[in-house]
C-alpha cells in the first residue's frame, strides 16, 4: 500500500475503533453497522491519496458488509432461516479484521486477507453455506 503513514495510521485506528465495537455489540446488526465504517474509512482516504490496493480492499470490504447484511435482512424481515449467520461467522469476520489492521500497520501485502474476507462473504450465500457445511470451505 503506497499511501503516507499518517493516512495509514488513521486507516489503522478506524479499523481497531470497529474491531472494538464489534467485540462489545450484542447483536449481529451493530456487528455489521460498525463494520461498514471501515471500507467507508478507505474511500475517504483514496480520494484523497489514491492507492490501488485502497480500491480493491474497499470493494472486498463493501460487497461483505453489503453480503452479510443482505443476509440478516432476509432473517428478519422474510424469515429465510434456511441460511443462517452463525457466531463462528462473526467470530472470524473479528480475526480477519484484526489480521487487516496488522497488516496495514506492517506495511505488509493485504491480498490474503481481503482473500478470506471473499471466502467468509460467500459463506452468507446458498452455495456457500452448502459448501461450509459440507466442509469444503472453510473459514
Amino acid at each position: 500500500m503506497n499511501i503516507s503513514k499518517n493516512y495509514k495510521d488513521i486507516i489503522v485506528n478506524e479499523i481497531n475503533f470497529v474491531i472494538n465495537r464489534m467485540n462489545e455489540s450484542k447483536t449481529a446488526e451493530d456487528k455489521i453497522f460498525y463494520f461498514s465504517a471501515i471500507y467507508g474509512m478507505l474511500q475517504r482516504i483514496f480520494n484523497i491519496e489514491y492507492d490501488q490496493d485502497l480500491l480493491f480492499a474497499f470493494f472486498i470490504l463493501r460487497d461483505t458488509h453489503n453480503n452479510f447484511l443482505q443476509r440478516l435482512q432476509g432473517i428478519k424481515k422474510q424469515g429465510e432461516m434456511t441460511i443462517p449467520l452463525i457466531e463462528e461467522q462473526f467470530t472470524r469476520l473479528l480475526d480477519i479484521t484484526r489480521e487487516l489492521s496488522s497488516k496495514i500497520e506492517g506495511n505488509e501485502n493485504i491480498d490474503d486477507t481481503l482473500k478470506k474476507y471473499v471466502i467468509l462473504s460467500y459463506t452468507t450465500t446458498g452455495n456457500g453455506y452448502y459448501l461450509f457445511q459440507k466442509g469444503l470451505l472453510k473459514i
